[in-house]
């Protein structure tokens, strides 16, 4: 190897050797926490429930290292953790900002015993506050509640229409459906035919509600092939029943 090729081979060796230390260099730089800090971590979202304080906090035990450094991924699950937030996004902002998007939970009713249920039917556990505490209760099985879910949007609105507003709906391990009323009526709809048994009802609900049958209605049940039976309150606090035509309880 002649002289001239020596003297090329080491200046490349040299120049990458330079390269490679100037590049460790750098990273070394790079990650250090006082080179381009985070100084803002800025959270966009409507927050009815959430609590801005807490999420701060939860957010800020992870908030470590630099613009470059810091775990997206670990703030991300910090605020995913938070009963309230049903998703988040985090992303760096250049030089030195850390933006979050966080979407609420939106709650459709109370589940159970101290649970909510969102729209999609999922269950989350939050602090329960003033503002939810009017929605309605819906009771089952865990494994029930999507599908309760799914119940009461389609049903209340129907119910609505006839000046019912609901409060209570329960479903058991049969799915075996019944319905409480603010107004003080109780419906027993059962597991076989649903959406049959519900058109019955509204058809008869005005006939009955004009009628009162007798006294106050408090309880209907629909658990019968054909027709119904109406259980009313007579005005001199004697219950009374009367009983329309029905065949075969179900």
């Amino acid at each position: 190897m002649s002289r001239v090729h020596v003297g090329r081979w080491l200046l490349g060796a040299l120049l990458f050797l330079s390269m490679g230390i100037g590049g460790a260099w750098g990273v070394y730089q790079l990650g250090r926490p006082d080179v381009l800090p985070l100084r803002v971590v800025r959270i966009d979202g409507g927050l009815k429930h959430l609590d801005r304080s807490t999420l701060e906090t939860a957010v800020g035990r992870v908030v470590t290292g630099n613009f470059f450094t810091v775990d997206v991924d670990a703030v991300r699950s910090a605020a995913s953790s938070l009963a309230w937030v049903d998703r988040v996004s985090v992303r760096r902002v250049w030089p030195d900002t850390l933006l979050m998007r966080v979407v609420e939970q939106r709650p459709l009713a109370r589940w159970g015993d101290g649970a909510m249920l969102n729209e999609r039917g999922e269950i989350f556990r939050p602090v329960i506050d003033g503002v939810v505490e009017g929605l309605p209760l819906l009771a089952g099985p865990d494994e029930t509640a999507a599908a309760l879910a799914r119940r009461y949007r389609q049903l209340s609105t129907r119910f609505a229409d006839l000046g019912l507003e609901v409060v209570r709906m329960d479903m058991d391990r049969r799915r075996a459906l019944s319905v409480v009323f603010r107004q003080g009526l109780a419906l027993q709809v059962g597991s076989v035919d649903v959406d049959g048994r519900v058109d019955r009802f509204i058809s008869a609900y005005p006939h009955l509600a004009k009628a009162q049958v007798g006294g106050r209605l408090v309880r209907v049940d629909l658990r019968y092939a054909n027709g119904l039976s109406v259980y009313a309150e007579p005005l001199d606090d004697l219950q009374g029943e009367d009983v329309l035509e029905h065949r075969g309880q179900a």
